[in-house]
């Protein structure tokens, strides 16, 4: 057996598992009357990890050329594929988080204000709900950081 399916495996458990922790606190946030907090966490959770797979093409693609644009202006590989994971990873996973906190808050709102109130956050809460997330999407990549011997830009994290 291939010794990487047990690092995917693990990868993809603990990223859906501290998302699923993470919707949770959102629900306490945004719908603190909520009765199924549980069921809402893990059906969030869930979304969370497939939204990651989803935006993965994407992601994939920005980081491979932002990697190729910083080594040809001069970059060393390693401030290369960091500078690409922060500046690719982050700003997806703000939309992808921002997907779940839309999910989350009740009433959606108004369609005037949706576009600039979805890309901005809704407010300091919301906008310090995300960057929680992100941070939390960050720190469960580690495990797959660790296993390739650095950031894996190119390769398919969520």
């Amino acid at each position: 057996m291939d010794a990487s399916v047990p690092v995917l495996a693990f990868y993809f458990a603990a990223k859906g598992a501290a998302y699923c922790g993470w919707c949770g606190l959102g629900a306490r946030l945004f719908r603190p009357a909520a009765t199924n907090v549980l069921g809402l966490a893990l059906g969030l959770g869930a979304l969370r990890l497939l939204l990651g797979l989803l935006f993965g093409v994407a992601i994939f693609l920005g980081s491979a050329f932002a990697v190729a644009g910083l080594d040809e202006a001069g970059a060393s590989p390693t401030l290369a594929m960091g500078l690409a994971y922060l500046g690719v990873y982050v700003p997806v996973r703000w939309i992808e988080w921002g997907i779940v906190e839309l999910l989350l808050r009740a009433p959606a709102p108004s369609a005037g204000r949706f576009l600039g109130r979805f890309l901005g956050g809704t407010d300091r809460t919301g906008r310090a709900w995300r960057g929680g997330g992100i941070v939390i999407s960050c720190l469960a990549d580690v495990p797959l950081m660790l296993a390739a011997g650095g950031l894996p830009i190119g390769r398919f994290m969520c």
